[in-house]
């Protein structure tokens, strides 16, 4: 492909981009708490130490509580909501790539699937790449749109017992709290930083079975020349 050099540099740019930015996003939040601490034990030190949870609970408590809980949430939220974009921008640049560079009469918005599936569809069923959706990187990856969509559309919503499994066995970093009315109800009570480094490691391992995928494809063509 004329072009999949070029392609290659850009996702490798943004591969980097995006670890770089999560260890970033992980280190202010570390560095938030750390001077937090810091602030509330230069504080209390002047006071007797029965004072001291009064002290936090009036004047730290929200602040730690936004700090641990509240910020970080949001941010790797939002941090898995640009991965998925980047995701689906991707596979879209590449299988209109395919799609001129094999005169195909099929384009990329004629198929019905939405988002990732639709490019992954395209790329295995029309291009002709061996790419098996059916494979558990790739599940994994539509769980994780499962819970973009979640994030993006419903971020309060309440889970089944039946959806938290599922989400746990497939997603990382996600932390349930069980409803205690009805324990077939779940909140989700935190995000941990695994959800953004598992799910840039699918991100890397699926461009690169495509690209290679790509690649092979040229290479039987020019084969049978």
């Amino acid at each position: 492909m004329r072009r999949l050099t070029w392609i290659e540099f850009t996702i490798d740019l943004e591969n980097g981009n995006f670890k770089n930015y999560i260890e970033f996003m992980e280190e202010s939040i570390k560095e938030e708490c750390s001077s937090l601490e810091k602030s509330y034990e230069e504080h209390i030190k002047d006071y007797p130490k029965e004072l001291h949870d009064e002290i936090f609970e009036h004047m730290y408590e929200d602040s730690f509580y936004n700090a641990r809980e509240v910020f970080p949430k949001i941010m790797r939220t939002s941090a898995l909501i640009s991965q998925y974009a980047y995701l689906e921008k991707t596979l879209n640049l590449i299988s209109n790539e395919c799609k001129n560079k094999y005169n195909l009469s099929i384009k990329p918005e004629d198929i019905k699937h939405n988002g990732v599936k639709k490019y992954v569809f395209y790329l295995d069923k029309v291009v002709g790449l061996n790419i098996n959706d059916t494979e558990i990187l790739w599940q994994k990856i539509y769980a994780y749109n499962q819970i973009r969509n979640q994030f993006v559309h419903s971020p309060n919503e309440n889970y089944k017992a039946k959806e938290k499994s599922k989400f746990e066995q497939k997603i990382k970093g996600l932390s349930f709290k069980q409803n205690e009315i009805n324990p077939d109800v779940y909140t989700l009570k935190s995000i941990n930083k695994e959800i953004n480094t598992d799910f840039l490691e699918l991100i890397v391992n699926a461009l690169k079975i495509i690209t290679d995928e790509i690649k092979n494809k040229d290479k039987k063509e020019l084969e049978q020349e």
